[in-house]
This record gives structure tokens, sequence and C-alpha cells, in this order.
């Protein structure tokens, strides 16, 4: 029997299990909010498990550095003439972009190194040394997909998590296609003002989606959303960084009119603006609609049919 790509949705039609979409389509979903939350939660689980390498690739830069190496280390692990992890790699990678300079690409292998991310298949010299990612890093990839997929398959009652499990390979041919949908989407890779401030700092990625978790459902408003207590001495604690970082990016983000508490005080009940929220949304629609497209490129080019 055919492969298929369809799951049965909640009102009893057939949806195709990995539907792709547009970041306007995703925003207006009715359940886009809670896919969002279910994998925002998920990441946060994950950043408090394993704080110190999670806290590393939660900024933007290193974020798409991470996924640059792993779309070529994938790609080289199907088909070994393709180019695998070296700097000189990584810098073609990135040609036509703005997101990191010859120094960078050098510092970051010399910490994904560190963290254990990747692990060297030569000792060459710095600009042709050869990595390879380590079985850890491969896992936390696969969990960064699979979350992903839980969420888009939350939004659209589709099957694209089941499809992952039945076919490990497509991650191979979904995350180097989902990477370089980032790498050339100027919106993902330049994020609002108004949350740029906590995507480009350490951990700052991880302290976004937790404010925007807290936010309840319904409706934005124009109105602040409460969001119970916030504190920069709790949120440096849970997310690894120092209790100063913690409170210069609520300063920033107080002084922009994007947090606040009640009253005279940095602590205690707090509330964000809807302002935040949306664009907060609207910036991860753009990374799910590419985690849709990638996953329903992996799934065509695999030959796994679609209903």
């Amino acid at each position: 029997m055919p492969a298929t790509n369809a799951a049965p949705a909640q009102d009893g039609t057939t949806r195709e299990a990995a539907r792709s979409y547009q970041p306007h389509q995703l925003a207006v979903m009715p359940h886009f909010r809670d896919g969002q939350a279910l994998t925002a939660t998920e990441l946060l689980e994950a950043h408090r498990l394993l704080p110190k390498r999670v806290r590393y690739v939660a900024d933007i830069q290193r974020f798409m550095l991470s996924h640059a190496a792993m779309a070529l280390h994938l790609e080289h692990t199907l088909d070994p003439a393709k180019p695998g992890i070296t700097a000189t790699n990584l810098l073609r990678f990135f040609e036509d972009t703005p997101a990191a300079s010859k120094n960078t690409v050098l510092a970051f292998l010399v910490e994904m190194r560190h963290y254990k991310f990747v692990e060297p298949v030569d000792e060459g010299d710095r600009r042709s040394r050869a990595f390879r990612a380590t079985a850890d890093t491969e896992q936390l990839i696969r969990f960064y997909f699979d979350t992903h997929a839980r969420g888009l398959d939350r939004m659209d009652g589709g099957g694209r998590a089941a499809l992952l499990a039945a076919h490990p390979r497509l991650l191979h041919l979904a995350q180097p296609q989902f990477a370089r949908l980032l790498l050339h989407n100027s919106k993902w890779r330049n994020p609002p003002e108004t949350i740029a401030g906590f995507t480009k700092s350490d951990s700052g990625s991880s302290i976004i989606h937790d404010l925007v978790a807290r936010v309840p459902r319904g409706e934005l408003g124009s109105e602040p959303i409460h969001i119970g207590n916030v504190s920069a001495t709790e949120i440096a604690k849970r997310y690894v960084v120092s209790t100063t970082h913690a409170v210069r990016l609520f300063a920033r983000a107080k002084a922009q009119g994007l947090i606040g508490w009640h009253g005279n005080t940095n602590r205690g009940e707090g509330w964000i603006s809807p302002v935040l929220a949306h664009d907060y949304y609207s910036w991860q629609a753009e990374k799910f609609a590419a985690v849709s497209q990638a996953l329903r490129a992996a799934c065509e080019r695999a030959g796994i049919g679609t209903a």
C-alpha cells in the first residue's frame, strides 16, 4: 500500500498531514497560539534540562549558525560528496547574507566544540578542519523538529510528528531546507525592535518565550496584558544568565513601554504590551511557516504521497 500523507481532522474530514503554509496563513488560524505555546513550553523545558547547551544557542545569531552547521552535517551524512562542517563551508553557506563574518564563524566552531555540539573529524588548520555533529546534537535537532511538528499539528490537525517518527530520514531532508529558508528571510533574521532586544542577547529567545507563554488566550486587545509574577532574579536563575544581564534586558524593555510592573517596583505582578505579544506571534509564524514548507518539500522528495 502506498504511503499516505493525510490525517483525520477534528471535524471528521481528511487533511494533509504535512501541509505547507505562508506566515500570514498560520497567524490567523484559530489554534495558532495553542500550537505555538505547545512548542514554546517544550523548548523551555529543554532549556531547564540542558541549561548550558540550550543557553548557548538561545540568541538569534547562534541559532542561525547552529542550524547552518547542522544542515551541512545532515546533507553530508546523506551524501558524503556534499560539503561537511568546516569554517570555509559555513562561510559559503552564508554567502549573500550578512549573517556572520569569518571571525564569528571561527569562534563559533571553537565554542561548539567546547560545548560538545561537534567533534573534529581531523585536525587540519582552522579554516579546513572538519567537524561532525555529536550524537547528542543530532538528538537535540531531532527534538527541535519534532516539537515544531507537534505545534503545527496542533494548529491544523496534521500528522507531521507521526511522519517524522515513521520516516526518520525526513529530518535530513527537511532541516537543511528549513535553515536556508530562515537564513534568507529578513523578517526572521531581523525581528521587530520590540523583540530584537531579547532575541539578540544571551538566553533572550528563551526569556521572550517565557514571557509570552504567560499571555492568556483570547484577543490581545490594546491594554497591558497581565502575566503574573515576573522577577529578573528568577528569570536569571532559570535561564543561566547573570542577574545584571536580566535587569538590563528588562530595563530596556520597560523604557520602551513593552513590559512593566504594578506600582513603582521591578518585581511582582507584571504585564507586557499587546504590541510585544503581537510582534512575537508574527515572528514565530515566520519560523513555523518555514518548518511547514521544509517538511512538505521533504515528504515530496522522499516520495511520501499526499492525499
